[in-house]
This record gives C-alpha cells, sequence and structure tokens, in this order.
C-alpha cells in the first residue's frame, strides 16, 4: 500500500483518541466486554486503540521521562542529582541513584513502570485477540501493519520489563521473572524463566517481522511528517538484534543488525550542519531512527528537569565529568555530541537533547526507541574479529566527528571503546543501565555499590501480594 494512506489513517486516529479521551482503550475491566464491541467494529477502531497505545507510551512514567532520561539513567549513574531541599523528584532520583529500592518514593517509580507497561499490553492483547476474525473489515495492507506493530510492540514492553525485572541471562536464564500476558482480561499470570520470555519475543516479532515485510522498502523513519515514526520492519529487526544480544546469542545479533546497516540508505547518519544548526537543530539525529515515539508533552517532562534559567537543573552533571566522558582533551572535543547536545549552564553540564526550540515540528516531541547507531554498536561486538568490530565503530565514530580507532587492538580495548560509545550516544535514553546488567559488570561507572545486588528491581508489593509472588 502506500505508506502515506497509512499515515493519514494514523492521523485520524490519533485526532479520535485525542479528541475522545483515553477511557474506551485504557479501561481493563470487566465492564469493557460492550466497549471492546463498539471499539473493534471497524478497522477505524482498531487503529485508535493502537494509537492510543502509542500514547500512552510516551507518558511520563513510561518513555517520555522514567524509563529513558529520567530514573533509568539515574540508575545508571549519568547525573549528579542537584538537590532542592523538600523537592520530591529531586529525593526521589536521589534514594534511585544510590539504589534504595525500599525507599517509598522509590517503589511508587517502579510499581507505576510496572502497572503502566502491563496496561499497554493489555491493550495490545485486546487488539490481537479479536483482529483475525475482523480481517475482513481492513483495507488495502492495514491488516498487516496493525498487527504487525501490535506484536512488536508487545515484544518491546515484555523485553524491556525483563531487563527491569528478570536476571540477565548471563547469570540465571532459568529463573522466574515476569509473566509473558498474551490473553486479555483480568488475572494472574506465572511467573516465566528468562530464557521462556526472550523465546516469546522472539515469536512475536518473527510474526511481526513477516506481517511487515511487505513495506520494509519504504519505511522511512525520517521524514517532516511527524506521524512516521511507528514500528516498522527495521525497528523489528533492530530490536531482534537487541534481544539476541542480550540472550547471549551473537551469531544471531549480528545477522539482525547486518540486515539493518546494509539498507542504511533508507536511514543514513545525520549531516553535521543539521546536527550542529542554530535554528532547528537535529539533536536527536532523526534521519537514524528505527523506531521513535511522539511525546506530546515533551517539553513540560524534559524541560523540567534538563533546562534551567538559573542554577543548574535537576538532571545535570559536572563539567569535569562531561568533559571526561567525551574525552576532550584527546581529540574528543570535536565529538558533535558534545558540542551540540549538552550545554553548559554555571558550573557543570545538561544534555539539550529534549530541549523543545525548533520550529520544525517534525523536530519535536521525540523519543528515539532504536537507532542505528546501536547496529554498529551490536555487530562491532559481535564481530568475527576483533578488526572487523573497529571497522564498525569507526563508521559511527566518523559520523560523530572523531578520529578513526586503530584496527590492530586487543578485544578487552574494543570492549572498553564500545562502552565508551554507549555512555555518548545513549545519555538520557535509558540504555546505559542495561548495558550494564546485559553483561553483569561488578560495578556501574560512578557507584561504588555492587551492581550486581541492584540489576533486578523488586516486584511490586502488590504483584507480590495479589499475584502469590513468594518464594
Amino acid at each position: 500500500m502506500n505508506p502515506r494512506y497509512f499515515k493519514q489513517l494514523i492521523i485520524f486516529a490519533l485526532f479520535a483518541v485525542m479528541t475522545a479521551g483515553c477511557k474506551k482503550w485504557l479501561d481493563v475491566s470487566p465492564k469493557t466486554q460492550i466497549r471492546q464491541r463498539e471499539l473493534f467494529e471497524n478497522e477505524q477502531g482498531f487503529l485508535d486503540a493502537l494509537t492510543g497505545v502509542y500514547l500512552k507510551l510516551g507518558s511520563s512514567n513510561l518513555y517520555g521521562q522514567q524509563m529513558t532520561y529520567g530514573l533509568l539513567d539515574v540508575m545508571a549513574q549519568c547525573y549528579n542529582i542537584t538537590f532542592a531541599g523538600s523537592d520530591n523528584a529531586s529525593n526521589t532520583f536521589r534514594q534511585a541513584g544510590v539504589y534504595n529500592y525500599a525507599d517509598d518514593r522509590v517503589k511508587a517509580r517502579i510499581a507505576a513502570i510496572w502497572s503502566e507497561t502491563y496496561a499497554c499490553i493489555a491493550n495490545l492483547d485486546n487488539l490481537l485477540v479479536q483482529i483475525d476474525e475482523k480481517k475482513k473489515q481492513f483495507t488495502l495492507d492495514n491488516f498487516e501493519r496493525v498487527k504487525g506493530q501490535a506484536l512488536a510492540l508487545r515484544a518491546y514492553l515484555h523485553f524491556d520489563l525483563l531487563r527491569l525485572f528478570g536476571t540477565a541471562p548471563v547469570v540465571d536464564g532459568n529463573k522466574p521473572s515476569i509473566p509473558y500476558v498474551t490473553t486479555f482480561g483480568v488475572g494472574v499470570y506465572p511467573l516465566l524463566p528468562v530464557n521462556d520470555v526472550i523465546a516469546h519475543c522472539l515469536k512475536d516479532l518473527g510474526e511481526a517481522e513477516q506481517l511487515l515485510d511487505g513495506n520494509k522498502e519504504v519505511d522511512i523513519l525520517y521524514s517532516e511528517d511527524p506521524t512516521s515514526n511507528y514500528m516498522n520492519y527495521w525497528a523489528v529487526k533492530g530490536l531482534e538484534a537487541r534481544i539476541h544480544l542480550y540472550a547471549g546469542d551473537k551469531p544471531k545479533a549480528l545477522a539482525a543488525a547486518q540486515e539493518v546497516i546494509g539498507n542504511q540508505q533508507l536511514f543514513p547518519f545525520v549531516e553535521p550542519s543539521r546536527a550542529s544548526a542554530t535554528i532547528n537543530r537535529d539533536r536527536l539525529y532523526a534521519t537514524e531512527h528505527l523506531f521513535t515515539l511522539q511525546v506530546y508533552k515533551l517539553k513540560d517532562y524534559a524541560e523540567a528537569y534538563t533546562k534551567s534559567s538559573s542554577g543548574l537543573p535537576l538532571l545535570s552533571t559536572t563539567t569535569s565529568k562531561t568533559r571526561a566522558l567525551f574525552e576532550t582533551t584527546s581529540g574528543g572535543s570535536s565529538d558533535i555530541r558534545f558540542n551540540y547536545s549538552f550545554v553548559q549552564i554555571g558550573s557543570g553540564y545538561a544534555t539539550s537533547k529534549y530541549w523543545q526550540e525548533a520550529t520544525n515540528t517534525y523536530l519535536k516531541n521525540i523519543v528515539p526507541m532504536v537507532r542505528l547507531s546501536e547496529m554498529y554498536y551490536i555487530a562491532a561486538e559481535c564481530a568475527a574479529t576483533t578488526e572487523e568490530g573497529v571497522g564498525y565503530l569507526n563508521t559511527v565514530r566518523h559520523n560523530r566527528g572523531l578520529a578513526q580507532l586503530n584496527t590492530n587492538i586487543t578485544a578487552d580495548k574494543l570492549k572498553a571503546e564500545i562502552l565508551k560509545e554507549y555512555k555518548k550516544e545513549c545519555y538520557g535514553e535509558g540504555q546505559l543501565f542495561y548495558y550494564f546488567k546485559r553483561i553483569n559488570n561488578p560495578l556501574i561507572d560512578g557507584s561504588s555499590k555492587d551492581a550486581t545486588r541492584v540489576y533486578v528491581l523488586p516486584l511490586p508489593e502488590d504483584e507480590v501480594e495479589f499475584g502469590k509472588r513468594f518464594e
């Protein structure tokens, strides 16, 4: 089908959901039986439901704040939290930064992540259990697009919950972790072993890949049309690469990453002139996104944490720490990420990735979920030889304005350079904590705590009590 037609349908669905409110697709109580029939009586109802999930993913408790530049990057030690007396956010972050998961404020944040993510999954399940019998209601290839996105999103969300609440596979892939929910309704679902959750994720992604394959040559994420930010074939391949690497299957991770890299013409590296522009700066490198969320309250969410008219903002760091991160005394001062994605404010630095100063709407309100550069990092880690790995890493470095690494380096040196890249590239995006957890690093840089004791977040108290999750 013409992808523009699908985007027009999504625009209409977005308008419908925003004007009608979210109650009809967020309500998962027994009274939803009638609402289900009303919502899914035609193609537009399915589009409304899918759009509603995308909107919910951009909430402050999920990827609009806490699951990206908020709680997740606080736990990755990205910031030096400025203390603001009785301010709830600063106190919450300070406790999260020392991994005090028993603190009531931290527990509330963790519980909100769990409950809101599973609410999104419930709505995806509601859509998926009904879509096959309504296939004839869809026009063109919208059935494949809607079902494929729903399956891929279900895998994405379960995988992030696994990375938070489950043991890393490198530690124990057989330990019970989280439920993988594929039915709609209120109930208690078993905690599945880590490896079983991963298998479910990959099963959903395999089906999504087949459904979305027909549009992979036209699914170009970067567009002046902000509705182009949906889960597509290339996001599925990127997520497959991410999951396979987490599971320790480097050959499959490499194959998935290479498929994306081999079709890079669809999402080229950002041009330096765009990344450094005074007006309409491409702060997030929109051309490189495989999957991006639209977060319509991002200005309120992000600038409250990263922007300040007086003094350092809440989520900031020291000048010395920022300059050390980018190695400005040894060639890193040419890095476009340092020069154009960070701002010096008084005695420290803050990221300006999410500052909403652009006039072009397609550069605003976006949060990256899967990046092209991550595919190069995965390929670098999984390559057959160190020389090949350095080659992948050098491609990103070149496009960020850095000198090339010597290809004749040790495997340990390559690993260290990959970590440096994750720290620079994914700052403010919630991926660094997962990197340390995946390799079970004994320390998270910036903390002296035994990290192996803090990688698994405790299940929310309600889940333990009502789900009877007792050891």
